[in-house]
């Protein structure tokens, strides 16, 4: 499987902006080729891909959060990608700020939290996940069905078949997450 992975653009790490993967993609994604696509390349065709994710990182372009790391770029080239995806109906994984820009994209609305999620624990219905996230889904664009929130009502797992997305809110690539990656593999199977 040929994986297009978007890059998170940050700058707490150095006084400059640049692109980061975090590593534990490619623990989880061992076996499959991995190719990072940065937003400062031109968009890739898409239907050479089996999978393209959009990670986590950077703020969203309506909301400014206490990391201050919104990039517009950023914003423009997966815009774009995801348009291309839905042309050449290439399935898309967006992951934490992944899942809220496709949401956003496809006519969603999110905000801030009340209570952020940093390192928090959560129950779903299926396992416990840590999660971190600052934004939540106010609305669910059109198509999309949730299969799991937790009891505050934070939407952290979302399907749309048509379109063959799945938007996830905590990070099964994180090692702390480690125990939800085979769940996660197994629904990109059904997309």
């Amino acid at each position: 499987m040929k994986i297009g992975l978007s890059m998170e653009m940050t700058h707490k790490l150095r006084d400059t902006w640049h692109a980061a993967i975090n590593y534990e993609w490619y623990e989880f994604l061992a076996g499959y080729d991995i190719v990072p696509l940065s937003c400062h390349g031109n968009i890739p065709q898409t239907d050479e891909f089996d999978l393209i994710i959009l990670a986590g990182g950077n703020d969203m372009p309506d909301i400014k959060t206490w990391r201050d790391n919104h990039y517009p770029i950023r914003d423009d080239f997966e815009y774009k990608l995801i348009q291309q995806c839905l042309i050449t109906n290439t399935p898309i994984i967006g992951v934490c700020r992944g899942f809220h820009f496709l949401n956003y994209a496809l006519g969603g609305t999110h905000k801030l939290m009340t209570s952020p999620y940093d390192n928090v624990k959560i129950n779903l219905s299926k396992f416990e996940v840590t999660c971190h996230h600052t934004i939540q889904i106010e609305r669910l664009a059109k198509g999309f069905k949730i299969l799991e929130q937790d009891d505050k009502g934070i939407i952290e797992l979302a399907v749309h078949k048509s379109n063959r997305i799945l938007g996830i809110g905590w990070h099964p690539e994180r090692y702390v997450n480690k125990h939800t990656r085979q769940y996660i593999l197994n629904l990109i199977e059904t997309l």
